[in-house]
């Protein structure tokens, strides 16, 4: 039978649009079988709890289907994150992870994926925020005091952080920087010993997040000198910004969830605006706020731009200060 061009024109525009209708059904009715979210660390941390939390309203959110957290600790979170690049690309298989997911790359660590191309973006889930304190006999209750204090000095002036290589202690470095001064890391496993130094007097400052510290602020076992967010913190406004006194610095701490890529984009969007009801719950903020911690949603766009940008700004802290993966 021979085709009129209007014909031909008709039956070339069904075959181009039946495959999008087809992946257009696929999202419509996903999910169709349970939902995996991976996290890099034990049960029973701030990351599984936030997972479980996240879980827990996706499967209400989805009529009840399974939503499952599994837990995949070690390497600092690159037994995880590699499971995950290694999935199939059909949003069935996703990590919910911490900044460490841009730091491992920045300082140079050996991995088996690229955070930049291997993985489709969804949505930040929350932000941390890092703040600087001191011990309550340390002179110094401003950043600029603090910067006069190292100036004058005759040796470096300690600070700790929750563990080396990790934001916290990447933000001290960048101060350093920031300022032109001198102050020597001390490494720490976990926010617990270290506070028990500061509060005691070993170690006279710490970057640290807010949650963690603020129990011993408010008990006036610590004393806040500055928060390193891009705003004043919400339930302490009196302290002062970083970036008040050096512009541009910012320590942007978020968990956000991501899937390997390829995740068909029908799919993705309809993850990420699920993901995103939710994170701007009422329900999740009261949850989220427990941990302490903030809610915070991006679109696939916007979180693959923050990776980007934070790889790019760690990676330069790094080098300048001759931090690599050990």
């Amino acid at each position: 039978m021979k085709l009129t061009r209007r014909k031909f024109l008709n039956v070339a525009a069904g075959a181009v649009t039946l495959p999008t209708l087809s992946r257009i059904a696929q999202a419509q009715a996903y999910p169709t079988r349970p939902v995996r979210i991976i996290v890099g660390f034990a049960a029973g941390g701030p990351t599984d709890t936030l997972a479980r939390i996240l879980a827990d309203l996706l499967s209400a959110r989805w009529g009840g289907k399974s939503v499952i957290v599994e837990n995949r600790p070690g390497a600092g979170t690159i037994l995880a994150t590699t499971a995950v690049a290694k999935a199939p690309s059909d949003g069935y298989t996703l990590l919910l992870t911490p900044a460490q997911f841009v730091i491992n790359t920045a300082i140079g660590q050996k991995l088996p994926y690229d955070p930049r191309s291997d993985f489709a973006p969804i949505s930040t889930i929350v932000s941390n925020a890092t703040v600087l304190v001191a011990n309550k006999s340390f002179p110094a209750n401003t950043i600029p005091e603090l910067v006069a204090e190292a100036r004058q000095a005759a040796a470096p002036i300690n600070f700790a952080s929750p563990g080396p290589r990790g934001s916290a202690h990447l933000a001290g470095e960048m101060l350093k920087q920031r300022a032109g001064i001198n102050m020597q890391h001390i490494n720490y496993n976990g926010s617990a010993p270290a506070l028990t130094d500061v509060i005691g007097g070993r170690v006279p400052l710490m970057f640290d997040p807010w949650q963690s510290s603020k129990p011993y602020v408010e008990s006036g076992q610590l004393k806040l000198i500055a928060t390193a967010s891009a705003d004043r913190l919400p339930d302490a406004p009196q302290a002062p910004t970083i970036a008040e006194s050096y512009p541009g610095y910012v320590v942007s701490s978020f968990m956000f969830l991501v899937g390997p890529s390829g995740v068909p984009e029908p799919i993705l969007q309809k993850l990420s605006a699920d993901v995103r009801v939710i994170v701007d719950s009422a329900e999740f903020a009261a949850k989220a706020k427990q941990l302490g911690t903030d809610p915070k949603s991006t679109t696939p766009e916007e979180l693959r731009l923050i990776i980007r940008t934070e790889i790019e700004k760690w990676a330069a802290v790094a080098k300048a200060a001759h931090i690599t993966a050990e």
